[in-house]
């Protein structure tokens, strides 16, 4: 195939741009679009670049399909491929990884959704291939009007699964873009019927042979129209949320009360595997005092596991950015240092965010929110891969004197899920419970005494191979084979501490996340995937949740201060002395405003996909929401008709003031009327034998008939003589009355038809159309005579 000019590539690839732009609605942030606009820039030199080499016309989009991948190996896997761009079979392997997290993360996901890598790249070859397919119909095949069906889906991907579909603006970006091609593909068609004649000075009344600025006027006033309409309809029609068909069900949606919902994963269940893993993989770089990074707090027991419970979130109040609340439970007098940290998160992918406790903000892009009662913070459909942030936080140390005088009674009814005991729970467990506290009676020196016996390395052994005992559970079964075989990991340690806690009326819960890593001589420390750690949390009233440390020295070094029996500042690679975690609220009560919103579904977890969560209840019940703007969008256009002819009446009597002209809006009215009811008039017909006419062929009679007969006489005196208002007397009536009998002879149908759908409405709207289109045609001649004349000046000059 011979190359051309270049006008069609250029507009192929802008209208993809364009429509493109429509896709932001899918994701937080902008940074998928610049990356998404090369390639369509490769895509593009790639069909123009075989087109130059000649080639057929089959051949031209594979041009295109070799430079995208050329594009992609460069991008996203030249570490692996060789010289960068030749691929090799672990470049391969690299962008097959990376399509399936970027599935994995829109499966996870509702829109919009943060831009991982994977994410980032699955878009960048989709507009690739949709690039290739605008070129092929538009370039290589000459048939701009079928590159709309590509881009096309650029549009109702976002229409169908956005929350707030696409905006008007992108979808006029995008309609200028398409019009655009289609009046470059019309301009190279013309060109070929020969070379156009311009106008000289010398020959100013010259006229081409092919004139084509009438086609021109005619395609920019069909695009123009076109695009208008684009814009008025999205305009007027309500927005359609996907919600309703049940898309994005692991994302947020609009809840009562402002809540939303959140994907949620459970860390606990991918613990053990991180743990033995054959190499380390670094997945986090911090700079600040050592501290744990705790993901989230697991406050749910079920028996068969723990998990986090149901979040509530409002986006305007709970933003980490605007600050957290209060730490839950921490009293005036316990001493607290503040504290920055400056965190990089590399390849580490989850919902949760890694954060020291107490933390008091978090700077950090996209919109990351807490829950108050839970104080964990998750992003919004975001993943904390590749991300930078910085936090500021409490160092909280509390004092043994402090947590031993804590009240141990009456705590708030918010806190009696922290308490909460499955039936199941073994016997054996309880009366382990008892035993190892004796005669301790206060809570912090039963949680103590817990603690040296689970860290005892007489008592228990640490190891992470215990798939044949234990297992990688958390739940009682698991618990109950842990203190049988006295061997397990941090897990095993943690749920077991928690549970026994619970057994003695101490709110308790695990948390999950990270030991305070290793430093690397520059003052950062790295934490990897073998840092993954758990840990009880027990609340105290006055001081709030604080960390104790029951597994043993061999993983996790010297535990905090106040988990020592004394106080004192926490030593490197130890639990940090802000390990402490959150409560209901500052007073252990969850705000009133949030008592009473609608409690939201949390998705379940895969363990063997190493997501989150475990099952959680049935989802909540979706409204069809699409069905019923679907039918409130019908009901609309169907009332356009009828709400059309009543303001044309209404205007057309009220201006009407003169016998003459109320005479003649009563027949205008009366013909309006008449082809409502799919009467034809006889344009040839005088009033008086038209109406004789209608009388005959519908049957009317009596006041009907007198009606007709006096708007016959009114309005052939009004033409031909001076009339009195005496003489004109109530034709508004007589057309009512008329009205009236057509209804009656055209049946119940025919008198909907009339109402609902007025045929005369047609030429209300032919009328409009033609303004348009005279408006288009001033606008366009106004254009080219400017131009004519800038152009003759230009030249003489």
């Amino acid at each position: 195939m011979k190359a051309g000019s270049l006008r069609l590539p250029i507009f192929a690839a802008l209208a993809t741009a364009t429509s493109s732009i429509a896709l932001g609605s899918l994701f937080l942030k902008g940074i998928w679009f610049w990356p998404t606009l090369a390639a369509i820039v490769v895509v593009t030199a790639g069909c123009e670049g075989a087109r130059r080499l000649s080639l057929s016309r089959t051949a031209v989009p594979l041009g295109g399909l070799v430079a995208l991948l050329l594009f992609l190996l460069v991008r996203y896997g030249h570490s692996e491929a060789y010289l960068g761009i030749v691929p090799s079979a672990g470049s391969l392997d690299r962008l097959g990884d990376l399509v399936s997290r970027g599935r994995a993360d829109i499966e996870r996901y509702a829109a919009p959704i943060g831009v991982s890598v994977g994410v980032e790249m699955l878009t960048v070859a989709g507009v690739g291939l949709v690039a290739v397919l605008v070129d092929l119909f538009a370039v290589t095949m000459r048939r701009a009007a079928l590159a709309g069906l590509p881009l096309l889906v650029l549009q109702t991907v976002p229409t169908a699964v956005a929350p707030d579909g696409v905006s008007w603006v992108a979808f006029a970006i995008g309609g200028i873009g398409f019009l655009a091609l289609l009046l470059a593909e019309s301009r190279e068609r013309v060109s070929r019927w020969g070379r156009p004649m311009r106008y000289t000075a010398e020959r100013a009344n010259y006229r081409p042979d092919v004139e084509t600025a009438p086609l021109g006027q005619v395609g920019r006033r069909v695009g123009a129209t076109a695009l208008g309409l684009a814009l008025v309809v999205p305009a007027v029609l309500p927005d359609i949320d996907a919600s309703g068909w049940g898309f994005g069900s692991g994302g947020f949606g609009p809840g009562s009360g402002g809540g939303q919902e959140v994907a949620v994963v459970n860390p606990i269940l991918d613990l053990g595997r991180n743990l033995r893993r054959q190499e380390d993989q670094l997945v986090i770089r911090y700079r600040g005092k050592p501290t744990y990074l705790r993901l989230v707090g697991l406050d749910q027991f079920t028996g068969k596991q723990w998990r986090p419970s149901e979040l509530h979130v409002s986006r305007e109040d709970d933003n980490v950015e605007d600050g957290l609340g209060t730490p839950p439970g921490l009293g005036g007098t316990v001493e607290r240092t503040p504290r920055t940290y400056r965190v990089e998160i590399d390849d580490l992918d989850q919902e949760w965010l890694p954060l020291p406790y107490p933390t008091r903000r978090v700077s950090i892009d996209g919109t990351w929110l807490y829950d108050p009662v839970t104080f964990n913070v998750f992003g919004e459909n975001a993943s904390t891969r590749d991300l930078s942030y910085t936090v500021r936080a409490l160092d909280v140390q509390p004092t043994a004197e402090e947590l031993r005088s804590a009240a141990e009674d009456g705590y708030p009814t918010s806190l009696n899920r922290f308490l909460d005991l499955p039936a199941d729970v073994p016997s054996e467990v309880v009366i382990q419970t008892q035993e190892v506290v004796g005669d301790f009676s206060n809570h912090y020196d039963q949680a103590l005494a817990i603690q040296d016996w689970l860290r005892d390395t007489d008592n228990f052994t640490y190891s992470e191979n215990v798939a044949d005992t234990v297992g990688d559970a958390n739940g009682s079964e698991a618990i109950a084979a842990f203190l049988e075989t006295r061997q397990g990991y941090c897990v095993h340690f943690a749920s077991t501490m928690a549970v026994m806690a619970r057994i003695l009326d101490i709110p308790a819960r695990v948390a999950v996340g990270f030991t305070s890593g290793t430093a690397d001589g520059q003052g950062n420390r790295n934490v990897g995937l073998k840092d993954a750690h758990a840990w009880p949390e027990l609340y105290f009233d006055g001081v709030g949740w604080v960390a104790f440390e029951p597994t043993p020295a061999s993983r996790t070094g010297s535990p905090p201060p106040w988990a020592r029996g004394g106080a004192g500042p926490t030593t490197p690679g130890s639990v940090p002395s802000s390990s402490a975690t959150e409560s209901p609220g500052a007073n252990g009560d969850a705000p009133d405003s949030l008592r009473n919103r609608e409690r939201t579904d949390i998705p379940g977890f895969d363990t063997q996909s190493g997501g989150g969560g475990g099952g959680i209840g049935a989802g909540p019940v979706r409204v069809p929401v699409i069905p019923l703007v679907i039918a409130m969008g019908v009901l609309l256009l169907l009332l356009v008709p009828s709400v059309t002819r009543l303001v044309v009446r209404r205007r057309r009597w009220a201006r009407a003031r003169t016998p003459v002209e109320q005479a003649r809006a009563a027949w205008a009215d009366l013909q309006d009327t008449l082809v409502d009811h799919g009467y034809a008039w006889r344009p040839s017909d005088t009033p008086r034998t038209g109406i004789a006419r209608l009388v005959a062929t519908r049957n009317l009679n009596g006041e009907a008939a007198e009606a007709g007969s006096r708007l016959a006489d009114v309005t052939e005196r009004t033409r031909y003589a001076p009339v009195t208002p005496e003489s004109v007397g109530d034709v508004r009536a007589d057309v009512d009355t008329l009205r009236a009998a057509m209804g009656e002879t055209a049946g119940r149908w025919g008198r909907w038809r009339a109402r609902l759908l007025p045929r005369s409405t047609r030429a209300v709207a032919t009328a409009m159309s033609e303004r348009l289109a005279d408006a288009l045609d001033a606008v366009d001649n106004a254009v080219a005579t400017v131009t004519s004349r800038l152009r003759l000046r230009l030249r003489r000059t």
